[in-house]
């Protein structure tokens, strides 16, 4: 059973965490919406499946250190779950959470 700690806020490196996690959202927009479009759902799609993959890396992570984000091959798993579940976003959406 792994043990949950509490991780410690260094005030001093709150302006580069912050810096730095503005620096990766602006990145990985135009990503996450091409990525969306080029699924064939969408740039909205893109844009919440980025969104709830971040959250949930931070949430359940196991480093302080945390990269995680849309990245180009899963244009191809997320097109070959389009195409089998005959295009039905909660089906997707699901498929690729559970998927993790």
């Amino acid at each position: 059973i792994r043990s949950i700690t509490m991780v410690k806020i260094n005030l001093s490196n709150l302006r580069g965490d912050f810096t730095g996690g503005l620096t990766a959202g602006i990145v990985a927009l135009p990503l996450a919406l091409a990525l969306g479009v080029a699924s064939g759902l969408g740039p909205m799609a893109g844009l919440y499946g980025a969104i709830a993959v971040g959250f949930f890396a931070a949430l359940f992570g196991g480093t302080p250190a945390q990269i995680s984000g849309p990245t180009g091959p899963m244009v191809v798993v997320l097109a070959g779950l389009f195409a089998s579940l005959s295009g039905d976003a909660s089906l997707i959406f699901t498929a690729v959470i559970l998927a993790g």
